[in-house]
């Protein structure tokens, strides 16, 4: 009760008074990209990148058409002039990840950035293709696959010199959090198998809320561990969370009338909320931070005590082995 009522406090103090920085830096030869950046959050962040002048931009996405869309609505806006390419990724498909890295990696001269923003939410209970829960692949798992398939050409990127003599900016893996993480209850911490007890509808019925929460809790557990591996040495690796925005997030979440207004009334808009990415993307931050409201934050307190220690080393074993079975080059990059 005592750590929900401190989030609810933070909760409110940033929503209602926190002012976003808008990070300024000179972009020029340096190629970024941005998974689910056709709406929200990653539309709002390309936008903010595209003033800063980078020779390439990614918009990662599901459907090409909307893709192709979201880069006119940034040329319009900005008057961008460099390169934008689309290119189609499908969260919901281990096959489609693995794709899209083989082609970032064999494709792409240098990655400056990587912000892994793609996400869903939803009180549904559904399986992908692949057999798991959506929520679970699509937030943690694909994220955490694609953030480590995209290790080795981030870190090559470190070692390449600067587009811009003596500017210091260190490639970036950053990966949309979210503050929700503190509300999740995750009371499969204890079972013998997390990710399988997840994955079974009886167990997302018993409070399909707390999967979305949960997930996002997964997505600090993977941050830190990404940070830890040799791989990413040279490389910034945090997780930011964008605060509470108004956005097609929350598209298949079935809201009162009541709860809409109070929510539009805290939300910040996807214009500010992205700052909060921007800012992950482009500042030096210590290996597997949490970002919230533009600054360095605590996560929830457990998960730095020895019993979270545990629960996120074993969660990261668990989707280590799902990983190793769905695509080879993992055990690669990340020794068990």
């Amino acid at each position: 009760m005592g750590q929900t009522l401190s989030f609810v406090v933070m909760f409110l103090r940033v929503q209602l008074f926190a002012k976003m920085l808008d990070t300024k830096a000179d972009l020029t030869g340096r190629t970024y990209l941005v998974t689910g950046s056709n709406t929200g959050l990653g539309l709002a962040l390309a936008i903010h990148l595209a003033r800063l002048n980078p020779a390439q931009l990614i918009l990662v996405v599901r459907d090409l058409k909307k893709g192709e869309a979201a880069k006119q609505t940034i040329v319009a806006e900005t008057g961008y002039k460099g390169s934008i390419e689309v290119w189609e990724l499908d969260m919901a498909s281990f096959e489609s990840v693995k794709k899209f890295a083989e082609r970032a990696n064999t494709s792409l001269k240098r990655l400056d950035g990587a912000v892994l923003n793609a996400g869903i939410n939803s009180v549904k209970w559904a399986v992908t293709a692949d057999g798991w829960e959506k929520i679970l692949q699509v937030n943690a798992l694909s994220t955490g696959l694609l953030g480590v398939l995209l290790l080795p050409l981030l870190q090559a990127t470190s070692k390449l010199p600067h587009p811009i003599p003596d500017t210091l900016l260190p490639p970036h893996l950053a990966i949309t959090g979210s503050e929700g993480m503190f509300l999740s209850k995750f009371p499969q911490k204890s079972a013998k198998k997390i990710l399988k007890t997840l994955n079974t509808e009886s167990e997302f019925a018993k409070d399909a809320m707390d999967r979305y929460a949960t997930s996002k809790l997964f997505n600090l557990f993977l941050t830190r561990e990404i940070a830890k591996l040799p791989q990413a040495e040279g490389v910034v690796v945090n997780v930011v969370a964008p605060g509470l925005c108004y956005s097609e997030l929350g598209r298949d979440l079935d809201l009162s009338p009541t709860t809409l207004f109070l929510f539009k009334r805290l939300a910040f808009t996807t214009t500010e909320g992205s700052l909060n990415l921007l800012y992950g993307l482009l500042r030096p931050t210590p290996p597997g931070a949490y970002i919230y409201a533009c600054k360095l934050d605590k996560p929830p307190s457990w998960t730095d005590r020895e019993k979270g220690l545990s629960v996120q080393a074993k969660v990261w074993s668990e989707m280590v082995e799902v990983w190793r079975e769905v695509s080879p080059e993992v055990a690669n990059i990340v020794v068990v």
